[in-house]
């Protein structure tokens, strides 16, 4: 993947490599996972964040494979394992494709804003780092969907995480750590959405 299109071909890799009507889970970790852990985490945010992320139950879905996926980066896995339940979720491949003709040109823009810099941010020693503040973000992002729009907050952070690894960007990584703290701020008006 060219790491200085880092969005971009994110969206395209899931528009190109998938098939039929329905993208589903385990279609999308199989197409993102031989490109690394970054796009790991960009393709499940990407999908929060644009018009896919208003299907029922899709931030919480895309929220719990990322958590997943982190788990497995702590225990030292290169593989992850989703449970069959998980993979089994799906959404209209036609409406991510109808999502991306409106997301492509920004995506292309916020991909010349990412360059490798700060690079002692983004070392392979500090993954578990990225991956507990991916599985706070996800917390976050099934917490906060109970506010309208506020679970893309927590998502641009994984985003930005996933972006960062990829193109080996160490201030997205520094800004999206940010984002954590906020997003983790606001958790108390998400319990009170949830349980009034």
């Amino acid at each position: 993947m060219n790491n200085t299109a880092a969005l971009t071909q994110t969206l395209e890799v899931i528009k190109d490599d998938t098939k039929g009507q329905k993208i589903d889970v385990a279609e999308l970790v199989e197409v993102l996972n031989s490109r690394g852990f970054g796009p790991l985490l960009v393709g499940p945010a990407i999908i929060i964040i644009l018009p896919t992320g208003a299907i029922p139950g899709m931030p919480s879905i895309c929220a719990l494979l990322i958590i997943f996926v982190s788990a497995q980066i702590l225990m030292g896995r290169s593989q992850p394992w989703i449970p069959k339940s998980l993979k089994s979720f799906s959404f209209s491949r036609e409406k991510f494709l109808e999502a991306l003709s409106i997301a492509k040109p920004y995506a292309q823009k916020i991909d010349k804003l990412i360059y490798p810099r700060f690079k002692f941010l983004i070392q392979d020693s500090l993954k578990p780092i990225i991956a507990i503040i991916s599985i706070l973000l996800s917390i976050a992002i099934m917490i906060l969907g109970f506010i309208p729009f506020a679970a893309a907050l927590p998502a641009s952070g994984i985003l930005l995480l996933g972006l960062g690894l990829t193109a080996r960007d160490g201030l997205l990584f520094a800004i999206s750590f940010i984002i954590c703290i906020g997003s983790l701020a606001l958790l108390p008006y998400g319990y009170s959405a949830i349980f009034g």
